[in-house]
């Protein structure tokens, strides 16, 4: 049932008379946000493995797909909310730091892996859980009251304490190995005309170069290299609009030494090389100046 626009609810109850093993299907793109009102939801994800949410817990999930694993006799009952990256990425924006910072890959459009949080949730949460229901909306008043208590319900989802702690990260991540993945990022944004490696900066910055590789990712939503190479280009972007530059020059200057991959790179992201990229800038430049 659609909530307001980007939001929708779910409700579901699972009451098999034997073990199943069923797939669910969500589409691409999909955030999911929910509870689980009574029983235990076993769920299967690829790179992830096998997750239980019990009655009381809340998730955050970034799936196209699940596998729901359930007992004999099991009977589950969960509600959730599901929306674009988009919708959860207004949302973030008004998150606490330390709350943005674990929830920046649910809402990044490069985020394709499986990704998962959950925790318990609180009392006013549970409540809320609980009085959500699609069929209280036969009238005005149930409706409103639904939209309301639903949005209560994600305000509230993003203020649990284990989503604001300031001593830890998503997916396990220490303070320190938290504090060390913004070290690098700030590192590969001065250093742009420098050659990188996961191993020079996991030792520059004291940290594993497995935890550098998957918690960067997490972090802010794409690979150490696919960091580097938007820095690189938006600093690009830079300096052909201003002109001052050759193109060789340029791509020195943000840590290309050969010309050819750079022009290569360059015309992927922009559909123009950047020698036409560059004359078009200073051409509508001119023109603005002609109408002064």
């Amino acid at each position: 049932m659609r909530v307001r626009g980007g939001i929708k609810l779910h409700e579901a109850e699972l009451l098999p008379d034997a073990a199943c093993r069923v797939t669910v299907a969500f589409g691409a793109d999909s955030v999911w946000l929910g509870c689980v009102r009574r029983g235990t939801q076993t769920i299967q994800l690829p790179d992830l493995g096998r997750i239980s949410v019990k009655a009381g817990e809340w998730f955050i999930g970034r799936v196209d797909e699940m596998l729901v694993i359930a007992g004999k006799e099991a009977d589950v009952e969960l509600m959730s909310f599901s929306m674009c990256p988009h919708v959860m990425g207004a949302l973030v924006d008004l998150c606490e730091t330390e709350t943005a910072e674990k929830l920046h890959c649910f809402a990044c459009v490069n985020q394709h892996k499986p990704t998962m949080l959950h925790g318990k949730a609180n009392k006013r949460l549970q409540w809320l859980t609980e009085q959500i229901a699609i069929e209280n909306v036969a009238c005005l008043k149930g409706r409103m009251e639904l939209e309301a208590r639903s949005l209560e319900w994600i305000s509230e989802l993003f203020s649990q304490p284990s989503l604001a702690e300031k001593d830890k990260a998503a997916f396990g991540c220490s303070t320190h190995d938290a504090e060390a993945l913004r070290q690098v990022a700030s590192y590969l944004e001065e250093h742009l005309d420098d050659t990188h490696s996961l191993a020079d900066l996991s030792r520059r910055f004291y940290i594993n170069e497995f935890k550098l590789k998957r918690n960067f990712k997490a972090m802010y939503g794409i690979t150490v290299f696919g960091y580097l190479r938007e820095l690189r280009f938006q600093r690009a972007e830079e300096l052909l609009k201003e002109g001052e530059l050759s193109v060789i020059e340029i791509a020195n200057e943000v840590g290309y030494s050969n010309p050819s991959h750079f022009a290569r790179g360059f015309r992927e992201r922009f559909r123009l090389s950047p020698k036409a990229f560059q004359n078009m800038n200073q051409t509508d430049a001119g023109k603005a100046g002609d109408t002064k």
